[in-house]
């Protein structure tokens, strides 16, 4: 087949099916995935990994690296089309509605849970979705099921939207900046250029906060420490989005249940080396470690 005619099915798009073209790569960058791959470039556990070319403690970590590979190395398109499609795509081919030869009944695997019928044709096509619908609904133990076939399956996206996904990835890469590119492990523990309260303000992470000519002192004063709060909660929320990036579960803001684990050696190897400025994140779509780069961080 013609890998420009395939058809491909994804689950995160804002379509269904995609062909290997222009498009496919648009929404790609707009979609969870786009961001999967940019809270991984965020993350000091998946760089040392790259670093030690797949070898680590923790067998997530180990099946990240193999599926995902060095996202430092590539923009998000070069990574897209050596890896993204085939990781995201679905794999089996989607259930469908189909006809059947009266004489020949091939059926489909999982008949269980699939409804055979017999249609007239010279019904109207009102008169058989009705009877269908009602047959359908009929069906006691009938459950839609959403299930992926993709070797990298997206979390369900339970009380988070993407728009908190960009806002905690922006906060983040503003805290960080403002820090001189310190670890933002601990937030609010060392001062940088911008407080949490003007990163707040630049992102107009929330509107009710925002200053207003007519504040007095404790007014403008309640909406400085909600900005705050706020940037702080964000803050938060995007570690955890690094950290579940790292171990195979995106998108989730929850604390991971399961802390990422290193011998105490390499757990040392990793500090000193962000200690002493080898480990960057990548922030721009388009930013890569270039040769000089990589061999400076090789260890």
């Amino acid at each position: 087949m013609n890998p420009n005619t395939e058809q491909l099915v994804f689950k995160g798009m804002r379509r269904f099916r995609y062909r290997r073209d222009e498009l496919l790569l648009k929404d790609a960058e707009r979609s969870p995935y786009f961001w999967w791959w940019s809270y991984l470039r965020l993350s000091k556990d998946y760089w040392w990994v790259c670093q030690r070319k797949g070898v680590a403690d923790d067998p997530r970590l180990r099946e990240m690296y193999r599926d995902f590979g060095k996202v430092y190395e590539m923009t998000f398109e070069q990574w897209w089309d050596k890896r993204g499609i085939n990781l995201f795509s679905e794999q089996l081919a989607l259930p469908s509605v189909r006809q059947l030869n009266a004489n020949d009944l091939q059926l489909s695997k999982g008949v269980d849970q699939h409804l055979l019928l017999e249609i007239p044709l010279n019904l109207t096509e009102k008169t058989i979705i009705s009877q269908v619908r009602k047959l359908i609904s009929q069906q006691p133990e009938r459950e839609v099921l959403r299930t992926s076939s993709a070797k990298r399956k997206l979390a369900k996206m339970v009380g988070i939207r993407q728009d908190v996904i960009e806002s905690a990835y922006a906060a983040w890469r503003l805290y960080y900046e403002s820090r001189d590119g310190r670890s933002v492990d601990k937030i609010g523990q060392v001062t940088g250029t911008k407080s949490l309260y003007q990163i707040g303000k630049e992102l107009r992470l929330v509107r009710t906060c925002m200053p207003q000519p007519t504040d007095d002192k404790n007014r403008a004063a309640k909406r400085v420490n909600g900005m705050k709060v706020a940037v702080s909660r964000m803050l938060a929320r995007s570690n955890n989005l690094i950290e579940n990036a790292a171990i195979g579960i995106f998108p989730s803001i929850q604390t991971i249940k399961e802390p990422i684990v290193w011998r105490p050696v390499q757990q040392q190897r990793m500090e000193e080396a962000v200690t002493a400025g080898q480990w960057r994140p990548l922030f721009n779509a388009g930013d890569t470690l270039n040769v000089q780069q990589r061999d400076d961080l090789m260890l």
